[in-house]
């Protein structure tokens, strides 16, 4: 299956309406179903390589420890591995994959480019463990989509694995990234997933586009229209009839999108491993989807200091 796009990464999902926004501007509406990411004609991975400061940068980088201290050591680092990005961009090595990472504008790039090593890595371990050859990940809030890719590698070309990322630029960087390492078993979606369906517009964060958000009405925000759906209406569109693995980071917005599955589903169906943002997560006070999982029978397998990884 060629990596493609269908009409569905970090988003907030639960400050929406139940209806499209009455006052959602005209070319809101007409762009609400994303259409595709444009092939592009960037250049091949290598165009971007990072000078030698930047390589003794990031050397020093990769080498600290994971968890909070290597991530605070790593603000002393990271000026000299910026040292000469051009355009804002670099192509380097992580989580065994080839990517070309944009450090200045998105944080869970940021921490691909400096510091892999502290990159979610408990999740990322259960992943990998967890994919085999014919299994359905969703990738729900995709972001630059690292959890998409290692599932595509783990899981071999058999794997399908779904990205669900409204924000046309970060899927245009996930599949760049895609190309670059011959998965060809990833899709993505446009769409953000809610418990409704209609649409919205998904308001960018300045410097983080891993915490953009919906608005839950358009007037006078600025941002990328969405459509928004159900994840249940999501699978039966793209013909997925079971979904083997799923991680939600959504900002918040995990509930709306799990419970609906959940109810409309027969556990036969349920994902075997679930990966969800943890409720408290930045200070927040979000509907515990974690919580929500465990009353039908999900165990906990690790918690961390941003995610919940469950079991069934």
């Amino acid at each position: 299956m060629p990596v493609g796009l269908r009409a569905a990464c970090g988003y907030n999902s639960a400050m929406t309406t139940k209806s499209k926004p009455a006052d959602l501007p005209a070319e809101a509406s007409q762009a609400a179903d994303n259409p595709p990411v444009q092939a592009e004609t960037a250049p091949a991975h290598g165009a971007f390589a990072p000078g030698l400061p930047a390589r003794i940068g990031l050397s020093i980088g990769r080498r600290l420890p994971q968890g909070r201290v290597g991530l605070r050591a790593a603000g002393a680092v990271r000026p000299l591995a910026l040292i000469g990005l051009r355009e804002g961009q670099s192509d380097v090595e992580a989580l065994g994959l080839r990517l070309r990472l944009h450090p200045q504008d998105n944080l869970s790039e940021k921490r691909l480019f400096l510091t892999p090593q502290c990159f979610d890595p408990v999740e990322l371990d259960a992943l990998r463990a967890f994919m085999a050859p014919g299994k359905v990940f969703f990738d729900i809030g995709a972001n630059a989509g690292a959890y998409a890719l290692v599932a595509a590698k783990a899981g071999g070309p058999s794997a399908r694995v779904i990205a669900v990322e409204p924000q046309r630029e970060m899927r245009r960087r996930l599949l760049f990234n895609a190309r670059q390492n011959d998965l060809h078993n990833i899709e993505c979606s446009g769409a953000a997933l809610s418990d409704f369906e209609g649409e919205d517009v998904l308001r960018m964060v300045a410097g983080n586009r891993g915490g953009a958000a919906l608005t839950g009405h358009s007037g006078q925000a600025a941002g990328e229209a969405v459509r928004v759906t159900t994840l249940a209406k999501l699978a039966e569109e793209m013909r997925i009839d079971r979904i083997d693995a799923m991680k939600i980071d959504v900002e918040g917005g995990e509930l709306p999108i799990l419970a609906p599955y959940l109810k409309a589903t027969a556990p036969d169906l349920w994902p075997s491993l679930l990966i969800l943002e943890r409720a408290d997560m930045g200070g927040r006070d979000a509907p515990d989807a974690a919580a929500f999982a465990m009353s039908k029978g999900y165990g906990v397998s690790a918690r961390t200091r941003m995610n919940v990884v469950l079991t069934r």
